[in-house]
């Protein structure tokens, strides 16, 4: 019996088949800068075969974002080296970073006293829910 599942390298092939007519409508310079682009997403072909959940397309274009973001990681490594950044503490991750910066603003109650939370600078609105099934 033959296979009835392509192979990631199949798939990845697959692939650039399909973005082929859009490179060849793109200018000259970006058609390289594309070319680029698919040559870094190809050195993720193995991982991709485990990915069977995403689509082909999806795998390729993270491969591509991956391979880009250690390219920037590592220029910003030499820019730190170079004195051109400031030297990162650690890994940052911004998102979970500014809620912690908003939780410590809010003063905790003491267990001791009855002191409350700190007010806030503005008390957001009151949101009213509808039920939406009391009509049907």
């Amino acid at each position: 019996m033959g296979r009835t599942i392509l192979s990631a390298t199949q798939t990845w092939v697959e692939e650039e088949k399909a973005l082929n007519r859009f490179v060849r409508a793109l200018r000259k310079s970006d058609q390289y800068l594309i070319q680029e682009l698919i040559a870094l997403s190809r050195s993720h072909i193995a991982e991709a075969s485990y990915a069977s959940n995403l689509y082909p397309m999806d795998i390729y274009l993270v491969s591509m974002l991956l391979e880009l973001y250690k390219k920037v990681k590592q220029l910003e490594i030499k820019l730190e080296q170079n004195g051109v950044l400031p030297v990162d503490d650690g890994p940052e991750m911004r998102g979970i970073t500014s809620l912690l910066e908003l939780v410590s603003r809010v003063e905790t109650p003491s267990a001791h006293s009855g002191e409350t939370l700190a007010e806030t600078p503005a008390e957001p609105s009151v949101t009213k829910y509808i039920n939406l099934q009391e009509g049907a």
